[in-house]
């Protein structure tokens, strides 16, 4: 006999103060000064027999020692296991700080950030206790508003899957959508408040579907190599790359999107069986430089620091902080040739990369949580990074499950992660990608390796 689907739903408007940093790019200038769209945060909890909690907070990154304790708190007031919550970001670039440098620079968060974590463990915790009979029904939507931003031909996300949650009257609840492209429509000259393209796109849904309360929550998928198509290639060598669009093209991608997820939703038809389930689990990676002994790692350290120093025209004994290297980056290498260009910051990046990836991994051998929530047929992989496309197509063809997805930044961020033949392109040194990743190439496998022994657990 099946076991009755429970769903309920949380909400709860982020609010944060005008006059702080934002969060999202490094070459914004200013604090905060208005708001375009509200923030939010949007829960689902589901239940049949076992249950699986989403969390998504309108912000752009949040530490894994933050996801932590909000799941922690969740859990102590409703009684989750924490292996059972999900906390992601829509990882908009157009949110306020949330403390991570800070954090990783062995500090507190300024003040402000408390609220955002509490209204995440607040709409949690309602999502739970709201929970009531109801209906499941899933399936995909042709939304393509992204594009490889590594490779004019390279790969994008395959549509958004859709999955839309029904009170026992019939009337739609909520509708969960994953889709797998940067929120940075709006760019580094933006410093207005907003969920970005994700934010038009629930507002869309909302709009469209009948009835009233209907919450929509997206979930970023695999995206790191992919951005809106207002944007071109990355490339080091070109000035001012993260300049936006304005809020009207940055709203009508977000329509476009959440048209085509509304409408897939409303031709949906309920599952008349439908599994919920979650499980995690840890596994150790290694980050950059990749070497395990400590004096191998450390001349490997010291190459890449030399390499860097003479990138930038300086003594091989210069003492420099890493914010000494990106200030000295710009003054020095940007006004060469063009291949001249690239080059030397890569070799700047790649000894930046290689010095702060343990800090940012938390050690010498991280341990790295891999989540997986089964929600009926769709089958979600959490990882806390930030996911290149080519790892999610992977993600679905050896899951083997249609539906099957990445959730990037799950229960906090530690970079990037990019598909172990990326390391292997020619000039791969030289892509944003390679550059802000924290692990050696072998990484993403691992992952996906673990997430296929939770997916069979869960099957």
């Amino acid at each position: 006999m099946a076991t009755e689907l429970r769903a309920g739903v949380g909400r709860a408007e982020l609010q944060p103060v005008l006059g702080i940093p934002m969060m999202g790019y490094g070459a914004r200038r200013g604090t905060a000064n208005a708001r375009h769209d509200p923030l939010f945060v949007r829960a689902l909890h589901l239940e049949a027999g076992e249950a699986a909690l989403l969390v998504e907070c309108d912000l752009c990154l949040m530490a894994v020692s933050q996801a932590a304790a909000v799941r922690r708190r969740i859990g102590e007031r409703t009684g989750l296991s924490p292996d059972r919550i999900l906390v992601g970001c829509t990882h908009t670039h157009s949110g306020p700080d949330t403390g991570l440098g800070s954090l990783l620079a062995g500090g507190e968060p300024p003040a402000f950030v408390q609220p955002l974590l509490d209204a995440a463990v607040e709409a949690g915790v309602a999502a739970v206790k709201s929970s009531a009979p109801a209906a499941l029904a899933a399936g995909r939507a042709e939304a393509h508003i992204g594009r490889n931003r590594r490779s004019a031909d390279g790969s994008a996300h395959p549509g958004a899957i859709v999955l839309r949650v029904d009170t026992r009257g019939g009337g739609p609840l909520a509708v969960l959508y994953v889709h797998g492209c940067h929120p940075t429509a709006l760019g580094h000259d933006n410093l207005a408040y907003s969920a970005d393209w994700p934010g038009a796109a629930s507002r869309a849904i909302e709009d469209a579907l009948p009835g009233s309360g209907v919450t929509a929550i997206f979930a970023l998928g695999a995206h790191a190599d992919v951005d809106p198509r207002t944007r071109g290639l990355l490339d080091l060598a070109i000035p001012d790359q993260s300049i936006g669009v304005g809020p009207d093209e940055m709203e009508a991608l977000g329509r476009e999107v959440g048209e085509a997820v509304a409408k897939t939703a409303a031709s949906l038809r309920p599952e008349r069986d439908v599994r919920i389930d979650a499980r995690a689990r840890r596994i150790r990676l290694q980050p950059h430089p990749g070497a395990a002994d400590p004096e191998d790692r450390e001349r490997l350290l010291a190459r890449r620091r030399s390499e860097a120093l003479a990138a930038l025209g300086l003594p091989a004994d210069s003492e420099l902080r890493t914010a000494d290297f990106y200030r000295l980056e710009g003054e020095r290498v940007r006004d060469l040739p063009d291949d001249e260009t690239r080059e030397r910051r890569a070799r700047v990046r790649l000894y930046l990369r290689d010095r702060t990836a343990r800090r940012i991994a938390g050690g010498e051998e991280p341990e790295v949580e891999v989540q997986i929530l089964r929600l009926g047929p769709v089958l979600l992989l959490g990882l806390p990074i930030e996911v290149c496309v080519d790892v999610g197509l992977e993600w679905r063809r050896r899951s083997r499950v249609p539906l099957a997805s990445v959730v990037s930044i799950a229960n906090g961020w530690l970079r990037y992660l990019p598909h172990h033949s990326h390391f292997a392109e020619p000039r791969a040194d030289q892509r944003y990608e390679i550059l802000q990743s924290t692990f050696v190439p072998s990484s993403a496998g691992r992952l996906l390796e673990a997430g296929l022994d939770l997916a069979r657990e869960v099957s």
